[in-house]
């Protein structure tokens, strides 16, 4: 006789309490599982049977097929109830209590771990900065593997990507490759890295990280604040443009790069997935924090300005992505954001 797992007892009462009609002790008990096992993939099924509301039971049960696309079950419930909108019937409160200077400890040495790697690689010793990168990234899987059974799993995992991003960025041989090709080379391996991360370590539906057509049209406007900004911007840091401007069919494919291997790209892993996990331990601090780890990552810019520009930014679009829980506005905002700084106004200006 095997021994069940405090998960499956608390599953086990879940249920009888269902049985009995107490819907309330039920759906409590449920939540706390998923707090601490946020991919139980039962837990998410008899929760969709408890809630009511059918935006929150199409949530729980889109939960359970992206853990499980076997789930025959989930697939025809889900099928009664057709398309329509989802909304997490969590709570959302932090899982980081107060008091934990631990792990707030771990998350501020995280930044400026990966402060000084930036200035390192900017402006001092670049080597030395990749090995502080590389140092940062194996302490943060390592120590994310030590967290396997807690919430902090899937917050660790989640941050060993910005290191990741500029190790991939600084370790291929791109030296005799155009700039404008070299964002889409170094965005492959960061796509596939962003796909594991997603799909296997943290089992987060796309729809949960604010991929989704919902709202198309709000994200359309937001999307046009990259015109703005993007102008702002220039003014701060005056790159030089990446294309000659000779040529139509270059500076179409420079725009379709940028727009996919760098605004897409960036919101998908930052107001995507950061985001996403950050606010699981921190609450809508979270969004903070997650600004300022992206923030970081543009010391290499060397401009004071253009940090503090970068952070208000990420600051609004984190806000946004966490009222309409979509990233496509803010993608388009930040693809038209780096059109605008790189390929229109250096010739406009």
């Amino acid at each position: 006789m095997t021994l069940m797992t405090w998960e499956e007892q608390q599953i086990q009462t879940a249920i009888a309490a269902l049985r009995r009609g107490q819907r309330g002790l039920s759906r409590k008990l449920l939540e706390g599982i998923l707090r601490v096992s946020p991919n139980s993939e039962q837990a998410w099924f008899w929760l969709s049977q408890v809630v009511e509301k059918a935006e929150e039971k199409r949530f729980c049960l889109e939960q359970v097929l992206s853990l499980n696309r076997r789930n025959a079950l989930a697939r025809r419930e889900l099928a009664v109830l057709g398309p329509g909108p989802s909304r997490s019937p969590l709570k959302e409160e932090a899982y980081l209590q107060r008091g934990d200077k631990f792990f707030l400890s771990l998350t501020a040495g995280y930044v400026v771990l990966l402060a000084a790697a930036e200035i390192l690689v900017a402006q001092m010793q670049p080597y030395v900065g990749l090995i502080l990168h590389s140092l940062l990234l194996i302490g943060v899987m390592a120590y994310g593997a030590r967290c396997w059974s807690g919430p902090a799993y899937r917050f660790w995992v989640g941050m060993s990507l910005p290191p990741l991003i500029r190790l991939v960025s600084f370790s291929l041989p791109l030296s005799l490759v155009p700039l404008m090709y070299w964002y889409l080379l170094v965005s492959v391996p960061l796509f596939g890295a962003v796909f594991v991360t997603q799909r296997f370590l943290l089992r987060v539906s796309w729809d949960r990280v604010g991929l989704h057509s919902k709202g198309l049209l709000p994200q359309i406007g937001v999307s046009l604040l990259g015109v703005p900004l993007g102008m702002l911007e220039y003014w701060i840091l005056r790159p030089a443009p990446l294309v000659s401007g000779q040529r139509e069919e270059e500076f179409l494919i420079a725009a379709l790069i940028l727009l996919v291997s760098t605004g897409f790209l960036e919101e998908l892993i930052f107001r995507g997935i950061l985001q996403h996990v950050a606010t699981e331990m921190m609450g809508r601090w979270g969004i903070v924090y997650i600004s300022l780890v992206f923030a970081v990552l543009h010391i290499g810019y060397r401009s004071v300005g253009d940090f503090f520009f970068v952070l208000g930014v990420a600051l609004v679009f984190g806000w946004y992505v966490h009222r309409t829980r979509s990233i496509v506005g803010v993608s388009l905002a930040h693809g038209l954001i780096n059109i605008w700084l790189f390929l229109i106004a250096p010739f406009l200006i």
